[in-house]
């Protein structure tokens, strides 16, 4: 081995191991960082268009980064005030236990009694009743679990949420600039090929998320209008969340209306309930979900309908939520990487053929 390739073989070592470090301490957030490129890629738009109105990017990333968590925390306050708002007004009546207790079994026994009534068997109407309350309650049970979880991990979140502020921030001043630096690094010869790549990519990405979110904020205008007409309080409030978890696939809208909807049961309302789910499953999750986001998708940017169904429901599964940002990312990351190597197959057929 001369000096040259021992040199070389060195520095190799040095670059695996910078990277091993890098990775190790860098997963721990993981999240962090793939939600802080998440939103600066989506808020990327807003702060570029008021950037070119204004001459400010810096000021116009912190104006768009304050709009978003002022957006937030007013849907918050509002959540908060109508949670604590209904239960005030249900504990009044009685406590809530009472009520939780008494609404479960009411509707536990409609369910058995309809079953009994098939199917006469005896003691089998009470046994279904014990069985489908103590299921009712047990979820209820799991909220409520969850909701305290949530409340210990409060400072935990505070900290991951300044971090992403910051992380979005210098990205959205920087990130042009940043990914340019690293284009220039490529040798010559193949600068064009990662440029056509990239514009793959770019036109990709901004197909599947810009779709999504536009078809998000349409599903939470249909849940205005229908929450409107079926008489829904505070339509407008569960309209915005609608749009807001629609971003989750597969569960995101069903976090919204299955709560709502077994609201209306606990209240006497029944009927009122089974056309609030009827409507909510039907309209915002098969009609937004399955059929305009995969066309959308196909129709702007030629995704097959079938990578957009897969890139949304399967990394979710496979790795939780954060499935939601990383699923359309690797999706769309493969799919660039076939349309740029079958445009070099066509430029390569062209020049033999010519």
């Amino acid at each position: 081995m001369n000096t040259k390739q021992r040199d070389g073989l060195i520095a190799l070592i040095i670059v695996f191991i910078t990277a091993f470090f890098l990775v190790f301490l860098t997963w721990p957030f993981k999240e962090v960082i793939v939600i802080s490129f998440f939103l600066a890629y989506i808020l990327h738009f807003p702060q570029t268009w008021l950037a070119r109105r204004t001459g400010k990017p810096k000021l116009s990333a912190l104006a768009v980064l304050l709009a978003m968590y002022g957006a937030f925390m007013a849907v918050l306050l509002n959540v908060v005030f109508i949670i604590y708002n209904e239960f005030v007004k249900l504990s009044a009546a009685q406590s809530i236990d009472t009520l939780l207790s008494s609404a479960f079994n009411s509707i536990a026994s409609r369910i058995s009694h309809r079953v009994s009534e098939s199917v006469p068997l005896i003691g089998l109407q009470d046994r279904l009743t014990d069985v489908i309350s103590t299921t009712l309650q047990g979820f209820a049970n799991i909220v409520i679990g969850t909701l305290g979880s949530f409340i210990l991990n409060i400072p935990k979140y505070v900290i991951e949420l300044i971090i992403i502020t910051l992380i979005v921030y210098f990205l959205l001043i920087t990130g042009e600039r940043f990914f340019t630096d690293v284009t220039m690094l490529v040798p010559k010869e193949y600068q064009k090929l990662v440029h056509l790549f990239l514009d793959h990519l770019g036109g990709i990405y901004h197909t599947v998320y810009i779709v999504q979110i536009s078809v998000s904020l349409f599903s939470g205008l249909l849940a205005m209008i229908g929450y409107g007409l079926l008489g829904v309080p505070y339509f407008v409030t569960f309209g915005i969340l609608i749009g807001i978890f629609g971003l989750i696939p597969v569960i995101g809208r069903a976090i919204i209306y299955a709560p709502l909807t077994a609201y209306f049961f606990i209240i006497g309302e029944p009927i009122r309930a089974v056309l609030l789910l009827v409507f909510s499953w039907a309209v915002l999750d098969q009609l937004t979900g399955l059929y305009i986001i995969p066309e959308l998708s196909y129709l702007r940017g030629r995704v097959p309908q079938i990578i957009t169904l897969l890139a949304f429901t399967v990394p979710v599964l496979a790795i939780g939520p954060l499935g939601i940002i990383i699923g359309p990312a690797v999706y769309g990351l493969a799919l660039a990487l076939y349309r740029t190597y079958r445009d070099i197959k066509i430029g390569a057929g062209e020049k033999t053929g010519a």
